[in-house]
């Protein structure tokens, strides 16, 4: 029995969640069940493995948090998925001066009856450039070195690189541990794989684990590419022969192969490389002037090797790269010749731009991802910017070309025109969303790391200890006054349902109305500490990185069966409609370094950050208090 809340009578239920009952409790254990079973056939996969995992979180853990609703719309989910726990998109208004520029570009149409290839504008070339230097980043420094590249956000443009980088099978690019899982299919689909680096206590890559890794892999790929490798080359040669790169001559024979490769067991992967190329220019000297844009012969005629690195600055877990640790870093992706992809999609968000380091400052071979939808509130037009090396701009503009299209200049022009309206106005933009609107970045995060902790956590300063205590007060109440609007009241654990008789919140029963002042109490005594903890703070970014080996080591949430993060999150998504991003979504399987991880944002208004809290403080205690029903 349900009621509206144009009726006086409304549901009593101990439960957060309508979906906290037997049926949908045994149904999600079926679906994890199921979903061991088929992630098995994909685990080692990865350009099926990220894929399904996105196709069981979006489209079949979703969730069934939904009360019925008070009118005919049917019924009202209680979290909104589209401003939730597990975004990236930044929560400011567009940029102003954007939105107007763009509503002109789009009113005269004017290039919408001609294609643009893959280039940036000249408007949004000087523009950009211009914005660099005046917001003071030390990328302006080597302006004159690289040139802007622009795609279909910074995901399409990472494509391109790894299809120019990842040219042998085998090649292997490495993220950090904990990384952007919609970067983890690409190296595969080029005919790489993924590596992942340790992290140090303070949520930056470890670079001591960082040059360890590039030996250890590179002498693996070498030792395993030696046996077979005149029949390897041989199938290069040949390739590069079809292509008329070895000249007006007859195809490699298998000689050619054996002579190309012999004696190489001592050299290692760079010297080897250097050594076949020299004697294969030596036997085909139109070698030696190949100017092809992509996949030339030094790219193809080599061993397999680590031949990226996705530097995330700032990281997932909010860390900014001080000088000492760019400095590090350039000096050993230099001496293993390691290409750096450095992503700089969340600047300026809590963070200056003057404090955004680069790598190019030691590391020449750098490719930078400028983002320009997260600062700038505008993912949803998928637009991004590489900065890359002079020499280099040109392959990666053919690739583009060729897989996922142009940026209308519209887009390109408004940008241009709104970042021309001056540095100070976009630094205020910026700095208005991560410090100075009362519910800010950095208040939110205090929030957060709260109601992970306990609003006593001694990382939230004392000095908005009573602010964050206000606002979770206030807005628990606000979210059971809604629960009321609904139709239900929370109420002690008692009858399973029964009708509560009252026509406003206010006139509840004074027990139950302690009642939920209770639970929010609790709420904000403890947070989630029973379940997660917090690995590293965030320095800048909006997003919390926590653990949860506490839950995951119990085996169980009450009923619920629960032995990886990705489980876990269907607990949290199927059934109280809070969504998160697990550690299967942020690394391959099996890469970390024991500690099984959630990912958190903070970017969504408060009042959703807390009812998303406060609906996992209060599932989570529920569940666990059932093992009845296991």
């Amino acid at each position: 029995m349900t009621y509206t809340c144009q009726q006086k009578l409304r549901v009593a239920r101990a439960g957060i969640s309508p979906a906290l009952e037997r049926d949908t409790i045994a149904e999600l254990g079926r679906l994890l069940t199921e979903f061991e079973t088929q992630y098995a056939g994909v685990a080692e996969d990865e350009p099926s493995r990220f894929p399904f995992l996105c196709r069981w979180a979006y489209q079949v853990l979703t969730s069934r948090n939904q009360e019925p609703g008070t009118g005919s719309e049917g019924p009202v989910d209680c979290i909104p998925g589209e401003r939730n726990l597990d975004t990236g998109d930044a929560s400011a208004a567009p940029l102003p001066s954007f939105v107007h520029h763009l509503s002109i570009e789009v009113g005269r149409g004017k290039d919408f009856q001609r294609y643009f290839g893959p280039e940036c504008t000249e408007e949004l070339n000087t523009a950009v450039r211009e914005l660099v230097a005046g917001l003071g980043f030390p990328l302006a420094r080597h302006l004159d070195q690289v040139e802007p590249v622009v795609g279909v956000g910074t995901i399409s443009l990472y494509d391109a690189l790894c299809r120019t980088r990842v040219t042998v099978p085998g090649d292997v690019v490495l993220h950090p541990e904990v990384s952007y899982g919609f970067f983890l299919p690409q190296p595969y689909r080029a005919g790489g794989t993924v590596a992942t680096v340790p992290l140090g206590e303070d949520g930056a890559v470890d670079i001591d684990a960082l040059d360890r890794v590039v030996t250890e892999r590179n002498a693996a790929l070498y030792a395993e590419w030696l046996p077979q490798r005149s029949v390897l080359v041989r199938g290069t040669l040949r390739d590069l022969h079809r292509r008329g790169l070895l000249g007006d001559v007859a195809a490699p024979c298998p000689e050619d192969a054996e002579e190309i490769t012999r004696g190489l067991e001592e050299l290692g992967p760079l010297r080897a490389a250097r050594t076949m190329l020299k004697r294969a220019a030596s036997r085909w000297p139109a070698l030696r002037n190949a100017q092809p844009l992509h996949r030339g012969p030094a790219l193809v005629l080599r061993p397999p090797r680590v031949v990226c690195y996705l530097h995330i600055n700032p990281t997932v877990t909010g860390r900014m790269a001080t000088p000492e640790h760019l400095r590090r870093l350039g000096e050993v992706l230099g001496r293993h010749q390691v290409t750096a992809i450095e992503d700089m999609s969340y600047h300026s968000i809590r963070s200056m731009p003057e404090d955004c380091g680069t790598l190019l400052d030691h590391h020449a071979d750098t490719f930078v991802l400028f983002g320009l939808s997260k600062p700038f509130a505008l993912a949803n037009l998928r637009i991004g910017l590489l900065w890359s090396p002079r020499t280099q701009a040109e392959s990666v503009r053919r690739v583009l070309e060729s897989t996922v299209g142009f940026v209308y200049t519209g887009f390109q022009n408004a940008l241009a025109r709104a970042m021309r309206s001056g540095a100070e106005e976009i630094r205020a933009y910026l700095a208005e969303e991560s410090w100075h609107q009362d519910d800010s970045y950095e208040f939110r995060r205090h929030l957060m790391v709260a109601m992970v902790e306990g609003v006593g956590s001694a990382r939230i300063p004392d000095a908005q200890r009573e602010r964050v205590r206000s606002v979770v007060l206030d807005e628990v109440d606000r979210l059971l006054r809604w629960k009321f609007e609904q139709g239900v009241v929370l109420c002690p654990p008692g009858p399973r349902e029964h009708p509560v008789d009252a026509s406003h919140y206010d006139e509840l029963d004074a027990r139950i109305l302690e009642f939920h002042r209770e639970l929010a109490v609790r709420f904000l005594d403890e947070g989630l500490s029973r379940w997660f903890a917090v690995e590293y703070e965030p320095e800048c970014g909006f997003f919390l990185v926590v653990h949860c080996d506490a839950v995951l080591d119990r085996g169980g949430v009450g009923p619920v069966a629960v032995a990886r993060t990705f489980h876990l999150f269907g607990v949290l998504s199927y059934l109280l409609g809070v969504r998160v991003v697990p550690e299967e979504m942020m690394a391959p399987p099996g890469k970390g370094n024991g500690r099984r991880r959630i990912r958190l944002s903070f970017s969504p208004p408060v009042e959703n950050l807390v009812r998303c809290m406060f609906t996992c403080h209060q599932g989570l205690t529920w569940l666990e208090e059932q093992p009845s029903l296991r």
